[in-house]
C-alpha cells in the first residue's frame, strides 16, 4: 500500500498492510534547536524532514481568515477588535475574509506529485467556531461576549462558514484530501471551557452547514482540540464529526474508554508525549496500551501533540524504531 492507500484504509475501519507512522503536527521550533545541536541537517524541515525520519508523508494547508496584513493582536491573547464596529471596520478594510490569498495551496503545489501518487496524505485545516471568534476577540473578552455579544459572535461565525464554503469549492476543485480538522483548542485539562448549551447555539448550527458538504467530496472531518475533550464527544457527533484529535493523555483522556464508548469515531494522535524521553521500556509500555485499541481500527497513532524539547534526537529515532516495529503488529 502506498501512504493514502494506508491512512485510507484506517479511515474505514479496514486492515492495512500496517499502520501508518506519522507526525500530524510540526515539530516545536525549540526540539529542532535541540536536535538541529545534536547533528540533524539544518536544512531538513517540514514535509522533507518527515520524509528524512521515513515517515508516512502528511501534507497539511492551514486556511486563515485572516489575511496576511491583518493585524495582530497587542499581546497574547488580547482582543484584534472590540465590538461590532470595529468588526465591520477589519472586514471592510480586506484583513478579513481574502479568498485570494487563503486559496494558494503553496504546499500542495509544491507536493502535488507525491499527492498524486499517493506517497503522501493530503489534508487541510479551517479554523473553527471557537476558534475564530475567540481569536478576534481576545481570550477573556470571547468567553464573556457568549453572554454580552451573541450577535456579533453568530455574525462571525455565519461569515466563517461562508468564507470557508467559498474555500472549499475552490480546494476540491484541484485536490484530493484524505481529511480535514476544524481548529478549535476548546478544552483544557478539565474538559471543555463552554457549555453543551452554548455549543448548540453558537456551533453546531455552523458544523450543520459545513460537514455534509466536506464528506460529500470524500472527506473524513475531524476537531482538533487540545485538553480533555472526552465530554465533547457527543457533542460533535449530534454535528456528524467524524473524528477527534489530537487526545492528550495528560489531560486524562482514555482512548480505550473512547473507543469502548464510541465504536466508529475517528480518533488520531494519543500517544503520550511525555513518555518520549524515558525510554525502550516506556515507549514499549505506551504502544502496548494503545495496541488493543489500533486493533479495533480507527486510530491513527501519533503524539499526543508536538514532540517537546526534553526529547533527545536520539530518543526519537528510537520512538521511530518502536513505531514502525508496532505498526505491523496485529
Amino acid at each position: 500500500m502506498n501512504a493514502r492507500e494506508r491512512f485510507q484504509a484506517v479511515l474505514n475501519f479496514e486492515r492495512p498492510d500496517r499502520q501508518p507512522v506519522i507526525e500530524w503536527a510540526s515539530w516545536w521550533k525549540l526540539t529542532l534547536d535541540r536536535w538541529r545541536a545534536e547533528g540533524l541537517d539544518p536544512a531538513l524541515e517540514g514535509v522533507e524532514l518527515q520524509r528524512y525520519f521515513g515517515l508516512d508523508l502528511m501534507v497539511q494547508e492551514w486556511v486563515s481568515p485572516r489575511a496576511p496584513h491583518c493585524p495582530p493582536p497587542p499581546a497574547h491573547g488580547a482582543p484584534i477588535v472590540a465590538d461590532e464596529e470595529e468588526y465591520e471596520a477589519l472586514k471592510s478594510s480586506g484583513a478579513l475574509y481574502d479568498l485570494g490569498t487563503a486559496t494558494r495551496w503553496p504546499n500542495f503545489t509544491r507536493y502535488a506529485e507525491d499527492g498524486a501518487s499517493g506517497a503522501a496524505v493530503f489534508w487541510f485545516t479551517l479554523e473553527g467556531f471557537f476558534w475564530v471568534p475567540r481569536t478576534l476577540l481576545g481570550i477573556e473578552p470571547h468567553l464573556y461576549a457568549f453572554y454580552d455579544r451573541p450577535e456579533l459572535m453568530k455574525r462571525i461565525n455565519q461569515d466563517q462558514v461562508e468564507f470557508s464554503f467559498r474555500v472549499l469549492e475552490r480546494l476540491f476543485a484541484r485536490f484530493r484530501p484524505a481529511f480535514m480538522t476544524f481548529a478549535e483548542d476548546m478544552s483544557y485539562n478539565h474538559g471543555p471551557m463552554i457549555s453543551e448549551a452554548l455549543f448548540d447555539e453558537f456551533m453546531l448550527p455552523c458544523y450543520r452547514q459545513l460537514v455534509p458538504f466536506i464528506q460529500a467530496h470524500g472527506v473524513k472531518v475531524f476537531v482538533d482540540s487540545d485538553g480533555d475533550v472526552t465530554p465533547c464527544i457527543p457533542w460533535f457527533r449530534r454535528a456528524g464529526i467524524d473524528g477527534v484529535l489530537p487526545l492528550e493523555r495528560q489531560a486524562g483522556v482514555d482512548v480505550a474508554a473512547v473507543r469502548e464508548r464510541f465504536r466508529d469515531f475517528l480518533l488520531l494522535g494519543a500517544f503520550d508525549k511525555m513518555v518520549m524521553h524515558r525510554g525502550e521500556a516506556a515507549l514499549r509500555g505506551e504502544f502496548e496500551r494503545l495496541l488493543p485499541v489500533v486493533r479495533t481500527g480507527g486510530l491513527l497513532v501519533g503524539c499526543d501533540h508536538q514532540t517537546p524539547p526534553g526529547v533527545s534526537l536520539a530518543d526519537y529515532r528510537l520512538y521511530l524504531e518502536l513505531s514502525h516495529e508496532y505498526a505491523v503488529r496485529r
